[in-house]
């Protein structure tokens, strides 16, 4: 019997693991191991590729002008009056690609054999790879265009302002009208600054591409005359002053982008900076995508998404943006894709209205469950993306709210069981991911396992696309789907797997439910691993029982069957409804004696050899026990006063616990080597297991040793109906000290508790000068 205690308490730990404090995750990552929902610029636009060189397309082959060379650019005259064109024919794309340049050069003027110049026939025009951000003023272009005199140029070369200066690289543009011209792509130039002539003479320009420059300086009307401009990329741009210190963007206006018609406007991985933030709140109300990822963004206010038609919207890196309760309030009807990974999010709770919602990527974040009300409201999400956040397992519906979800990937969580729940609640997904969990072996984890691995030799892979496809413009591009969707394309085989393993129990089972296949990417033998409690071994999910065999290996014959039936008849109105009026009258007993059984079989397993006595020498003058949801008055309240104010070193689990060891030998290590024990009770103190074990631990100890330092804190009152007996007693023997709701009367807290702390210090203290 002493033995079944054991074991179960083995168990208990085991579980427990999911609802501990002391896994402690951090939020950032390297951004440059990210995606973000705008993608690259070749990703979403085919006529260039990663590098500015021209596609070899037909439609752009036929009609293109390569230079790849500064003594490339002086033989452009020749090379466009010999240009085979004719009507319906012109040089539409032209690229001068890691020439060099300094600046712009003005050849624009060149004309073809029909008399048209290239400023009047280019559409797309790229000058990646050049260097801009180098003042030459030995340059030599042609920029007064002496043999055309149709316009004087007057270029002020001696600039005091030093960021003026650094607009002087478009000076070849000034000089024309590109009357055709829709897409503009200078990436990777070194552009450091936007002059507010530099884009005067595009009138139809469509598409601006700036991105992986080194711009943090923009003059205030650079973009006011973009009437036709509908996509501004400004991603990757990073500028170091002369310390080696990030520049934020300096904008000398904040209205740089009003009245501007965009729909697009991506600012992915550049400083924008927490000041210009207002910015935004200039931009017409028709934009339908924003990419602020990793933009050194903070919390915001709740209007600065002030776009109704907001459709795709990524704002991951930025520490608690989405913080604010209402930031979303002008979404609600638009936002149909969100990439908020990194973000420091704890709760789901403002995603609740986002009934368009079709992606949702929440990765590296604090959030511990998907509420029900929020789930029920997200009718059209397809791709729920919680990877490394702190779900745990469910008890109830929850992913079955979510009518239209394809795919849920909950890797590296805190789901400790697979509950019989869980397995009918996901079973019309079609991919999951439960990998990188610490699981603890069931048959309902084998079940899951068993669905993807016979959905494998049945179903093909489906790649997932908008619910509403035809209302996709051409400048709604993003690489939401396409990211998913590759990741699809990678998942593992299972069943190729298990051939190569030998690993996989042969269950054919046709009582397993679901549609589902695993979306993982890697070797599963080491992913889907669970712990046999009893034996203490892991085991690949694969070689565990599922709970169809188990229930096979139990069936009775029907004779059997039908006088177990009878006999239940008899059982149930005689023995079984007096014995449940028993427990229900006596629950609150059989619970406390329950806790406190397997409490006593923990302790059991205690070493009593290695409890100090009183002329040990402490590592700690305090050992703390709280729960997680304390934590936050714990570090800001607690922690300064004790620590600063009373001169005492604190235990805390999450600081101070040694890795390697496990919890239950961390907690009686850690309680001997400190002279008092404090508990820091709550309501939600007595719903954690750990809590009340540490609180049967502490009185366990310091009965043994005889000793008295404990010191009880009570954040709020507990009535008797919920105090545990274990609780009540030491409330009756132990004086305690209450946090008072008033702010004026906490003085007279800390100092009742300095001086609680103090006494007990100097007391160990004699004692152990008396030894």
């Amino acid at each position: 019997m002493f033995l079944y205690e054991i074991l179960s308490c083995l168990l208990y730990i085991a579980v427990a693991i999911a609802d501990t404090d002391f896994d402690k995750r951090d939020w950032k990552s390297d951004p440059k191991d990210t995606t973000c929902l705008t993608g690259y610029m070749t990703d979403v636009q085919k006529w260039v590729d990663k590098f500015g060189r021209l596609n070899p397309v037909k439609g752009i082959t036929t009609s293109s002008i390569t230079i790849s060379s500064r003594e490339g650019i002086a033989k452009l005259q020749d090379v466009v009056a010999n240009f085979e064109c004719n009507q319906n024919r012109r040089i539409k794309y032209m690229s001068m690609v890691n020439c060099g340049l300094t600046r712009v050069p003005a050849v624009f003027k060149w004309t073809d054999k029909l008399d048209r110049s290239l400023a009047d026939t280019l559409v797309f025009l790229t000058f990646y790879g050049n260097n801009f951000g180098t003042l030459d003023k030995y340059e030599t272009y042609d920029v007064a265009l002496n043999a055309t005199k149709t316009r004087e140029i007057n270029i002020n070369t001696n600039v005091t302002t030093y960021g003026k200066q650094l607009t002087l690289w478009s000076v070849g543009f000034q000089a024309f009208t590109f009357t055709n011209l829709r897409e503009l792509d200078l990436r990777s130039c070194s552009i450091q600054a936007l002059g507010s002539h530099t884009f005067q003479r595009m009138p139809k320009l469509r598409n601006l591409y700036l991105g992986e420059n080194n711009i943090h300086f923009i003059e205030a009307n650079v973009f006011s005359s973009l009437t036709a401009l509908k996509h501004l990329d400004l991603s990757r741009n990073y500028a170091y002053d002369e310390n080696g210190q990030q520049r934020d963007m300096h904008f000398e206006s904040l209205d740089i982008f009003r009245n501007l018609n965009l729909e697009s406007l991506d600012l992915s991985f550049t400083n924008f900076g927490q000041r210009n933030i207002n910015i935004l709140k200039a931009i017409e109300k028709n934009l339908k995508r924003l990419s602020i990822c990793y933009s050194g963004l903070n919390r915001i206010r709740d209007d600065v998404f002030h776009f109704p038609s907001m459709k795709y919207l990524d704002v991951s890196g930025n520490y608690e943006i989405l913080n604010t309760p209402n930031v979303f309030k002008d979404l609600n009807n638009s936002l149909q894709i969100l990439f908020a990974e990194n973000v420091a999010m704890r709760n789901m709770n403002i995603f609740q209205n986002l009934s368009n919602l079709e992606i949702l990527k929440l990765t590296n974040n604090e959030i511990v469950t998907v509420p029900p009300h929020v789930a029920e409201s997200l009718t059209k999400l397809q791709i729920l993306d919680l990877d490394n956040n702190r779900i745990a397992s469910w008890f109830n519906d929850l992913v079955s709210y979510m009518k239209n979800l394809k795919l849920l990937s909950l890797k590296s969580n805190n789901i400790n069981v697979v509950t019989r729940e869980m397995y009918y609640d996901v079973e019309n997904l079609t991919y999951i991911s439960l990998s990188g969990n610490f699981l603890i072996c069931n048959c309902h984890a084998r079940d899951i396992y068993e669905v993807g691995l016979k959905n494998e030799l049945k179903q093909k892979t489906k790649l997932l696309s908008e619910l509403n496809q035809s209302s996709r413009s051409p400048l709604s591009f993003h690489i939401g789907f396409q990211y998913f969707n590759d990741i699809i394309r990678q998942r593992s085989n299972l069943s190729n797997i298990c051939k190569e393993t030998k690993k996989c129990n042969s269950v054919s089972s046709p009582d397993v439910v679901g549609n589902y296949l695993f979306l993982d990417t890697n070797d599963f033998t080491d992913m889907y691993s669970c712990l046999i409690v009893t034996d203490g071994v892991t085991k690949s999910v694969s070689e565990i029982d599922s709970c169809y065999k188990q229930h096979r290996e139990y069936d009775m014959p029907d004779e059997y069957v039908r006088y177990w039936n009878k006999f239940l008849l008899f059982i149930i109105p005689g023995v079984l409804f007096p014995m449940l009026c028993f427990v229900y009258i006596f629950r609150k007993n059989l619970r406390y004696f329950v806790i406190t059984m397997r409490n006593s079989a923990m302790l059991s397993l205690i070493n009593k050899k290695n409890v100090y006595d009183d002329g040990s020498i402490f590592n700690y003058d305090v050992f703390v026990s709280y729960c997680n949801e304390d934590r936050a008055w714990v570090l800001d309240q607690l922690l300064p006063h004790v620590e600063r104010d009373c001169n005492v070193s604190v235990c805390l689990h999450e600081r101070d616990f040694q890795v390697g060891l496990s919890i239950l030998e961390n907690i009686v290590s850690c309680m001997d080597r400190s002279r008092s024990i404090m508990l820091i009770i709550s309501k939600r103190f007595l719903l954690s297991q750990w809590c009340q074990f540490e609180m049967h631990l502490a009185q366990h100890r310091l009965l043994e040793t005889r000793r008295e330092d404990l010191i009880l804190i009570l954040l709020e009152e507990i009535p008797r109906r919920l105090r545990p007996n274990t609780l009540h007693y030491l409330m009756l023997t132990k004086t305690y000290i209450v946090w008072p709701k008033e702010e004026s009367e906490h003085g007279l807290f800390w100092r009742r508790m300095k001086k609680s702390l103090t006494t007990h210090k100097l007391k160990q203290q004699d004692n152990v000068s008396l030894a």
